[in-house]
């Protein structure tokens, strides 16, 4: 599992680095802007540690707060508008949370702005950057090199981005070595029965398509092994 997280990771690693507010000029008395957000309607496994990103019908929920010297401030009574791509989806006094469906076609950024236009007669603005992906699979083979002797060789399909909340709406069709593969008990899983004469050094090929069978978004992935007789 820690193999596919790595992997996952580092399909994303630029986004994340890619979001990171922007900042803007400061003094040393300037209230500093936190601005987080969460998605949901977009899955991801059980063991993935990192934040789910948005994807097409699934909703933001951000938040804002500012702080002064390491201090909370007070923004019940201020005035808050929120912004995408500089056009206005709400506001009010004490508006710091708000929910939204993310805006474009993935895979994309997209602005979220926040104004407080009279912070004691300051008008304060702050910015972040949020990616809209779409689906991804990850075929999970725990094998070093993408050797093994394991026989049956086991394998496991992970869908991330999916905008479902019940994983049992995914499909998995397998196919090795251009063959179908199944698992009716675990669709997600799959064994792959090397024959008793295969030579060593025999590929085997690993194909993934996953369905959202709600919305009929798809993933596919791949993973290419050699079975070895001995290591």
């Amino acid at each position: 599992m820690k193999a596919a997280l790595l992997i996952i990771g580092s399909l994303f690693a630029v986004i994340f680095f890619s979001f990171v507010p922007k900042t803007s000029a400061q003094t040393a008395s300037s209230p500093q802007f936190l601005i987080t957000w969460k998605t949901s309607g977009s899955y991801v496994p059980p063991n993935y540690e990192d934040k789910a990103l948005p994807t097409y019908g699934s909703e933001i929920t951000a938040s804002v707060q500012l702080f002064s010297q390491g201090q909370l401030l007070n923004l019940q009574n201020q005035t808050i508008y929120w912004y995408i791509n500089n056009a206005l989806i709400g506001g009010g006094v004490g508006v710091q949370q708000i929910s939204f469906p993310p805006l474009g076609t993935p895979p994309s950024f997209f602005t979220l702005e926040v104004e407080i236009p009279s912070y004691n007669g300051n008008f304060l603005i702050h910015d972040v950057q949020i990616p809209m992906v779409n689906p991804t699979a990850v075929v999970y083979a725990p094998y070093p090199g993408g050797e093994t002797s394991a026989n049956p060789i086991n394998v496991q399909a992970l869908p991330y981005f999916f905008n479902i909340t019940d994983p049992s709406k995914l499909s998995y069709a397998w196919q090795v070595n251009d063959q179908p593969g199944t698992n009716t008990e675990n669709p997600e899983n799959l064994q792959v029965t090397v024959p008793t004469n295969a030579p060593s050094g025999t590929p085997v090929n690993i194909s993934l398509t996953v369905q959202n069978s709600q919305d009929s978004t798809m993933a596919t992935a791949d993973a290419n092994l050699t079975y070895v007789t001995q290591l």
